[in-house]
């Protein structure tokens, strides 16, 4: 089969394909998926450059991705057919999940065997040009259950500073801050995705076309905002600060962000952590099939092009997500 790996850590020249990789023998609590779609995250390329805290100890060669859409065709000695019936996850069924944070193999391949607990199905329901979508749902909507409820702890009336709202999970975060009871949230992003911005519930604030900082402090008179949600974190998180009302709180996403500029001021800041498992996704499907979560796919690439994918990626700007078709 064909799987992407990297033998060293740098740049995007170094992940490769492989036409020749074995198929994988999946665990006895596995099941063997054949991946139809990719999703790909700023985590990625941080593995792959090495500057991740997952990227320490890691085995080379290793694989790339977390997250993936796809249909189950086996599974390990421990899953019979009526116990994965019980999970509904029966050969033939569509699928979509990532890797739990203990499970550093890629997912960028033809097959991959997965933990059964980080799957949960596709609803019938979804036509088949939409599974780009699913692909490129668990890893963003796992980190914005967790940053929205666990991290922010976001409370009714409370208002709410997205940076990166047309981002992957820019754009999972504002529906579930106004979910959670945001009465106001505020959106930086390109002036080109202003419309995007508010389409999801948010008031955009253009970061290319003037001062955030400045556009920020009229609309709320100068107060800040009750908790601020950044997914930028490097050209964002400092100035952020003199935004925070009193008694809120910053919550940076990146998992190695420096909290202590916050901390030193007195300020409440916080790194979320993913918790994966069958509940959550669940949820994430009750929410996408309610239209409650409408995550925007930008671009789907052949699975041989993941270096120009990430590339785009590093670049920052991408609106919603990238996915890589691992059929093609």
């Amino acid at each position: 089969m064909r799987e992407i790996r990297f033998d060293r850590f740098g740049g995007p020249e170094v992940l490769t394909l492989h036409s020749d990789a074995p198929t994988p023998v999946p665990g006895g609590e596995e099941v063997l998926v054949r991946v139809a779609y990719v999703g790909l995250n700023p985590l990625d390329f941080k593995i792959r450059d090495g500057s991740s805290g997952m990227s320490r100890d890691l085995p080379l060669p290793a694989g790339t991705g977390r997250e993936l859409a796809g249909t189950v065709i086996g599974a390990g000695s421990e899953l019979d057919e009526a116990e994965l019936r019980s999970r509904g996850l029966a050969p033939g069924t569509r699928v979509f999940g990532m890797r739990g944070p203990g499970d550093r193999r890629g997912v960028a391949a033809e097959v991959v065997a997965i933990a059964a607990d980080d799957l949960a199905p596709i609803p019938d329901e979804v036509p088949p040009e939409d599974l780009p979508r699913w692909a490129g749902l668990a890893l963003a909507g796992l980190t914005a259950i967790a940053t929205v409820h666990d991290t922010a702890e976001i409370r009714e009336g409370q208002t709410v500073l997205v940076h990166g709202g047309s981002g992957g999970v820019g754009q999972l975060l504002i529906p579930m801050s106004l979910e959670a009871g945001a009465a106001q949230v505020w959106a930086t992003g390109r002036a080109a995705n202003a419309e995007r911005i508010r389409e999801l519930g948010a008031v955009p604030i253009a970061y290319d076309t003037g001062d955030w900082q400045e556009e920020l402090r009229r609309a709320t008179g100068g107060r800040g905002v009750d908790v601020v949600l950044d997914t930028h974190y490097h050209s964002t998180f400092l100035a952020s600060l003199d935004h925070v009302a009193e008694g809120g709180r910053i919550v940076a996403l990146p998992s190695l962000a420096d909290l202590s500029p916050a901390r030193e001021r007195g300020l409440d800041a916080r790194v979320p952590g993913i918790v994966p498992g069958r509940g959550r996704l669940d949820r994430l499907v009750q929410g996408i099939r309610a239209g409650r979560y409408p995550l925007e796919v930008s671009q789907v690439l052949p699975l041989g092009e993941i270096a120009e994918a990430h590339r785009r990626l590093e670049d920052g700007h991408t609106r919603g997500k990238l996915v890589l078709d691992a059929q093609a």
